[in-house]
C-alpha cells in the first residue's frame, strides 16, 4: 500500500500541469504557449499563456489544440526551445504557428506578464 501511495504522490508531483493559469483562449485569440519549464513559468509568464514544456509538447498539444489549424503562439526564454517546439508542431501537422522568441520579446510586443 505504501508503494502505491508513493507512486501516486510521485506521479502527481512529477506531472507538469497548468500552473496558476491556463484557461482556453478567448474566441478569435491564439493559444499562447510558454514552452519553458514549470519552474520558469511560475516565476513569470505571459498572462494568458499555458505552460507546456517544449519536450512534452508532442504528447500534450492535442488536449489544448485538437484542431491543427488553431492559431498558436510560442515563446520561451531566448527562442531556442520555442523553435524546437515549433518544428515539433509543424511535424505534427499544425500550420498556424508564430514563434515569438523569448519572454522579453513577448513583453515588448505588448503582452502583459504575471
Amino acid at each position: 500500500m505504501n508503494k502505491i501511495m508513493f507512486f501516486v504522490a510521485a506521479l502527481l508531483f512529477a506531472t507538469p500541469t497548468l500552473a496558476d493559469h491556463g484557461a482556453p483562449p478567448r474566441a478569435g485569440q491564439p493559444l499562447v504557449i510558454d514552452v519553458r519549464s514549470v519552474g520558469e513559468y511560475r516565476q513569470s509568464h505571459v498572462s494568458e499563456a499555458i505552460n507546456i514544456p517544449f519536450d512534452e509538447i508532442a504528447d500534450r498539444i492535442a488536449a489544448f489544440a485538437p484542431d491543427r489549424d488553431a492559431r498558436i503562439v510560442l515563446y520561451c526564454r531566448t527562442g531556442r526551445r520555442s523553435g524546437i517546439a515549433e518544428q515539433t508542431l509543424r511535424d505534427l501537422g499544425y500550420h498556424q504557428i508564430d514563434n515569438k522568441g523569448g519572454l522579453h520579446d513577448m513583453q515588448r510586443g505588448g503582452y502583459r506578464l504575471d
